[in-house]
């Protein structure tokens, strides 16, 4: 399934919230998919895809019914878009359409010693909360 980029801004303007009624217990090395609804649009639903071990966190944000991903972030040292232009460092990418993710722009905010902190801006970035909230576990 293909998506205009004008569809794609739209499904990620949404404001939308985690469905689980219980704190998300965020492991030191965890994996979770976690369905997201869109606020007052229960029909519409998303999955975000978290994870995270002492290097690196994940966190991938895509449609629940045809898959598409609209957002990603990255700790890889490099990206390289399709014009050529190298990105250092973590990087968001972004739904662009035609292109999927393979669109990236370099992030400052991804800091794995905060890894709660990188996640919490992730998810004001594709406008998700927990309702009940995220507690970072040590473990």
């Amino acid at each position: 399934m293909v998506l205009t980029q004008n569809e794609a801004n739209e499904l990620l303007s949404k404001a939308k919230e985690a469905t689980r009624k219980e704190i998300l217990s965020w492991e030191k090395t965890s994996r979770h998919d976690e369905p997201v609804i869109a606020i007052g649009e229960p029909d519409l639903q998303f999955v975000l895809s978290l994870s995270r071990n002492p290097f690196e966190i994940k966190a991938h944000f895509r449609t629940k019914s045809k898959n598409v991903w609209l957002a990603r972030i990255d700790s890889t040292r490099q990206h390289i878009n399709p014009d050529g232009e190298r990105i250092i460092g973590p990087h968001l990418h972004w739904y662009r359409e035609g292109y999927s993710l393979e669109w990236a722009e370099a992030i400052d905010w991804y800091d794995n010693n905060k890894q709660l902190d990188t996640l919490y801006k992730f998810l004001d970035l594709i406008k998700t909360r927990f309702p009940r909230g995220v507690q970072e576990v040590l473990l």
